[in-house]
């Protein structure tokens, strides 16, 4: 008597092919059956939705697990293909584990096989061809998929099983995201919380938990969704360090379509790999944003500094990320004592101390001092956005416009011009006018009067476009700063927004790097190249 295993499978590869359905492999099998009374059924194993390329299916799994322990010593599927589509583990199966089992493997059909009455035929090249068949099969599927995809990708479609935590697929076009009103606010409030209001990654999740409000995966799960994070606590409200890192790495709370930063290694593996970001499908602006670019950008600037904190500490200390010895450019470290806190240098406390000096300071010095130097670079600030609205209102910059457009049409005619008089000497040249000598050296000459008009022409685009595009007191790099002018502390949404690094010297010398360097330095540029008998003020701090 034969204990057999009916296997079924069914993938996405085979998409609507009634033949496939598991309910029609079924019947096959059941009328096979019925020809065959010494073949007893004794289990019943399916796989749906699960790709025939490797062997990480559950019921198959459970199917090997009952042959190694003895409860089945027959497996019977419709066709080769069900029993793998991968075609060193349909060999491996087929010529070595059922044979070194004693088990008698039956297809009913493409091709028909019994490994009982006809054993020669396991091995035949008919099998192997069907077998490799059967594999190119996936590969050509593969194929055609990941370019329909990637041309989706690229049109900026989403193409997600899922909609990303905040949003919801458009009922009208599944292609689309909408924002979730439901979801869409939580994610604000981890941005917020992390960036401005300096809690860490583990002090929101917890906050998150003691809330109630469901992660990702359980609010997947809530609607109904046929979603499994394996390393999500299934049924419970859970957030995690990771899920919070990820959400604020993703940019596509900024508005934009962001796909194809991963992938499986090939249609046969399937373990999911990064792709470089320069070959990530990036299309901008496909729906509503929820997040400012701004906020994004501060986050990812806090991400990549890799704030610490005391397992205790629900939020980070005002400075975290921020400080640097000045002389060996490592971080400091906060250390209190007695009741003071204060900041030395690492490499001095952790690495050797003859590398470099403590630069020991108060935590009390270092606030007292920033804080100082913030509202010296928020006056300065208010000081050039007064001097730009004069400049604004005055007729200089119209004057100037007009004058490089005059500078622009001299230099267009001197360049035809010289561009004319190279070409001709090559008819000079061969109508014996010139010289081979002087052709090259005449011919030299415009071409080097060439480039430096050229180049002046370009310097002076590049000054018309500096001109037209102009500034004015809205500048975000000002209102950045003016928006702190009333402020009497220093808050860490303020450190963050503010300043990029903050060096601290011996003898207590402590250096402000604040953010908008670029910006800063056009304005100056803008203010003396529209005033020139103004003076501005320069700061190192910026």
């Amino acid at each position: 008597m034969w204990k057999c295993g009916k296997y079924k499978r069914l993938s996405k590869e085979d998409g609507h092919d009634v033949s496939y359905s598991i309910e029609n492999q079924d019947a096959i099998l059941d009328y096979y059956l019925s020809q065959h009374p010494e073949i007893q059924v004794v289990g019943d194993y399916q796989d749906d939705g699960r790709t025939g390329t490797d062997s990480d299916r559950e019921d198959f799994q459970r199917l090997l697990s009952d042959i190694y322990a003895k409860k089945i010593n027959c497996v019977i599927v419709k066709d080769l293909s069900r029993l793998s589509r991968n075609d060193y583990e349909c060999g491996h199966y087929l010529e070595y584990v059922f044979v070194s089992l004693d088990v008698r493997f039956i297809s009913v059909e493409l091709p028909a096989l019994d490994s009982y009455l006809r054993p020669e035929e396991i091995s035949s090249i008919a099998t192997k061809m069907q077998s490799y068949m059967n594999d190119q099969h996936c590969y050509q599927t593969s194929i055609k998929i990941r370019s329909v995809l990637d041309m989706k990708r690229s049109q900026g479609q989403f193409i997600g099983a899922f909609a990303p935590y905040g949003y919801l697929k458009d009922p009208n076009d599944y292609h689309k995201l909408i924002v979730n009103p439901e979801t869409a606010p939580v994610v604000q409030d981890i941005f917020r919380w992390y960036v401005y209001e300096g809690m860490n990654k583990n002090a929101i999740a917890k906050k998150l938990i003691d809330l109630g409000i469901p992660s990702p995966t359980a609010y997947k799960q809530q609607l109904g969704l046929n979603y499994h994070n394996p390393h999500a606590q299934t049924g419970k409200v859970y957030w995690s360090d990771r899920t919070i890192v990820n959400m604020l790495k993703n940019p596509t709370y900024l508005g934009h379509m962001v796909q194809g930063r991963h992938q499986v290694k090939s249609y046969k593996v399937h373990t999911i790999v990064p792709i470089p970001e320069e070959d990530w499908f990036w299309v901008e602006n496909t729906h509503e944003a929820i997040i400012d670019q701004e906020t994004y950008d501060r986050a990812q600037e806090l991400l990549e500094r890799n704030v610490r904190t005391s397992p205790k500490a629900k939020t980070v200390y005002l400075f975290s990320g921020f400080l640097r010895c000045g002389d060996c450019k490592r971080g400091m470290t906060r250390r209190t004592s007695k009741g003071y806190t204060y900041y030395s240098c690492k490499t001095y406390i952790m690495k050797n101390r003859g590398l470099c000096t403590s630069h020991t300071i108060r935590d009390e010095l270092v606030e007292q001092v920033v804080f100082e130097t913030v509202k010296k670079q928020i006056a300065l600030c208010e000081t050039l956005a007064q001097i730009i609205d004069e400049i604004n209102q005055a007729p200089v910059v119209r004057n100037q416009s007009t004058r490089i457009e005059k500078q622009l049409k001299t230099k267009e005619q001197e360049l035809h011009k010289v561009t004319n008089l190279c070409d001709s000497l090559y008819i000079d040249w061969k109508s014996g006018d010139l010289t081979r000598e002087e052709y090259h050296r005449m011919k030299a000459k415009f071409e080097e009067q060439t480039e430096e008009i050229r180049q002046t022409i370009a310097n002076l685009q590049e000054e018309q476009t500096f001109v037209s595009n102009g500034i004015t007191s809205d500048d975000p790099y000002l209102q950045t700063f003016l928006k702190y002018k009333n402020i009497d502390h220093l808050e860490r949404g303020i450190v963050v927004a503010l300043i990029k690094q903050i060096n601290i010297y011996e003898g207590k010398q402590i250096d402000v790097e604040f953010n908008f360097a670029d910006q800063h330095q056009r304005i100056l540029d803008f203010i003396e190249a529209n005033h020139p008998k103004l003076s501005v003020v320069r700061t190192e701090a910026v």
